[in-house]
C-alpha cells in the first residue's frame, strides 16, 4: 500500500511539472533523498554545529551566524611553513623572555613604579646585566634576533646582553608591546595613599579587567604580549637562513659544565668566564657521542631573545599556560632573571625553564 501511495505521488509530480521528463524526474530524486534516514556519521569536532567554523571572511565562527571573539587566533588552523614537514615538529623556535636587571625604582618600594620612563638601572643592576651576558655566553647562546622593551632599563639590559654575545645593537628591535604594565594617573604616587582598604578590594573583584585611571588591565598586557609573541616571533623561523641550526644549547652545555666540574674540580666562576677556545679543549676532555651531537642539531632551528618587564612576562606565561591572567600574582619574576619557552608545531608553546638566576651566583 506504501509503494502503492509513493507511486501515486512520484505520478503527481510529473503531471505538474510542464514537459513532464527529466526535471520531473530530478524532483522525485530529491524528495527520495530527503525522506531517507540520516546516516550515522563518525564524530569530528568540524562535523558538530557549534564546533568553530571560519567564515568567508576568516572570521571565527560558532555555527552559522555566530561571531566569536578570538584575539589569539587559537580557533585558526596552523599555517603551516614551508620548513615543516610531517614527520618532525618542523621549525623549532626558543624564546629567551629575560627581566631587565634593577633599577632605581626598585629602591623606592614606597612608590607606585609603573613605566618610568627615567627608571635607569643601578650600579647592582649593570651587573647583573653583564653577569648574565658571560653566563649565556658561557652556555653557547646564539640570537637570531633580539627585540626589547622601549624603556630605557630594558634596552640598558638587552645592550649589555648582546655586546657579549656579538649581536649588534643596530639590529636590536624596539617593540612597544614589551613594555611595563601602565599604572597610569598613580604612576610615581605612594602606594599608602593609593592601595586603601576599599581600593584593593574593587581590585580583588574585578581583577584581571581592573585598571588604574589611564592604566592598563593585567588581561589587556596579556593581549599584547601574546599578540606580539604569535606576530613577530612564530613566523621568524621561516626568516632564518635555511642553513643556520642553533642547537638548544642551554641542557647540552650546563651538562657539559657540570661534568667538566666534576673531572677538573674547577670552580663555578672559572667555568663561566672561560672564552670559546677553552670550549674546544673541553671538548676534548668530554667527548659526546654522535647520537648526542645528532639530537642537538635536530633540537632548535632559531633563538630570540626579548628582553621585558616583570609584569608583561608573567602575564605572557599566563596567556602559554591558558589561565587568567590573575594567576600572574602567583609567579615571581625576578630582576635579570632568564625564562626560556619553546615553540613547535606539533606541541605548540612549552615552559622549558622559569625564573633562571644562576648567573647571580658569580656576584
Amino acid at each position: 500500500a506504501d509503494e502503492a501511495e509513493e507511486e501515486d505521488e512520484e505520478d503527481a509530480v510529473r503531471r505538474e511539472v510542464p514537459g513532464n521528463g527529466r526535471v520531473g524526474d530530478e524532483q522525485v530524486l530529491v524528495k527520495k533523498i530527503l525522506q531517507q534516514e540520516p546516516e550515522m556519521l563518525p564524530f569530528h569536532a568540524s562535523a558538530s554545529p557549534l564546533s568553530p567554523q571560519i567564515s568567508a571572511h576568516n572570521t571565527p565562527r560558532l555555527g552559522p551566524s555566530i561571531k566569536v571573539s578570538d584575539p589569539y587566533n587559537v580557533l585558526f588552523p596552523p599555517v603551516l611553513t614551508s620548513r615543516f614537514n610531517s614527520d618532525g615538529d618542523g621549525a623549532i623556535t626558543e624564546v629567551y623572555l629575560i627581566c631587565h636587571g634593577e633599577c632605581h625604582m626598585k629602591l623606592r618600594p614606597d612608590l607606585i613604579a609603573g613605566r618610568c620612563p627615567d627608571a635607569a638601572l643601578t650600579p647592582n643592576g649593570r651587573r647583573q646585566a653583564r653577569a648574565l651576558a658571560v653566563f649565556l655566553k658561557s652556555l653557547r647562546v646564539r640570537f637570531n634576533a633580539v627585540y626589547t622593551s622601549t624603556l630605557d632599563r630594558a634596552r640598558a639590559t638587552a645592550i649589555s646582553v648582546c655586546q657579549e654575545l656579538n649581536f649588534s645593537e643596530e639590529n636590536i628591535q624596539l617593540s612597544d608591546s614589551l613594555v611595563e604594565m601602565s599604572q597610569g594617573q598613580w604612576e610615581g604616587c605612594h602606594r599608602s595613599e593609593v592601595f586603601t582598604p576599599e581600593t584593593v578590594t574593587l581590585m580583588d573583584k574585578f581583577q584581571p579587567d581592573f585598571c588604574a585611571p589611564a592604566g592598563e588591565s593585567l588581561r589587556q598586557v596579556e593581549f599584547r604580549m601574546v599578540r606580539f609573541l604569535n606576530t613577530a616571533v612564530v613566523p621568524f623561523p621561516d626568516k632564518c637562513p635555511s642553513d643556520f641550526s642553533a642547537r638548544s644549547s642551554w641542557d647540552s652545555s650546563l651538562r657539559q659544565h657540570l661534568l667538566l666540574r666534576k673531572k677538573s674540580g674547577k670552580s663555578r666562576l672559572q667555568m663561566v668566564t672561560k672564552t670559546s677556545g677553552d670550549h674546544d679543549a673541553d671538548d676534548e676532555m668530554v667527548p659526546s657521542s654522535p647520537r648526542r651531537r645528532q639530537d642537538d642539531e635536530e633540537t632548535a632551528s632559531c633563538c630570540v631573545g626579548v628582553f621585558s618587564h616583570s609584569t608583561p612576562i608573567r602575564c605572557l606565561l599566563t596567556g602559554v599556560l591558558g589561565c587568567s591572567p590573575a594567576m600572574s600574582s602567583k609567579m615571581c619574576v625576578d630582576e635579570s632573571s632568564v625564562t626560556v619557552l619553546q615553540h613547535s608545531w606539533r606541541h605548540g608553546w612549552q615552559i622549558k625553564r622559569f625564573n633562571d638566576t644562576s648567573h647571580l651566583r658569580l656576584l
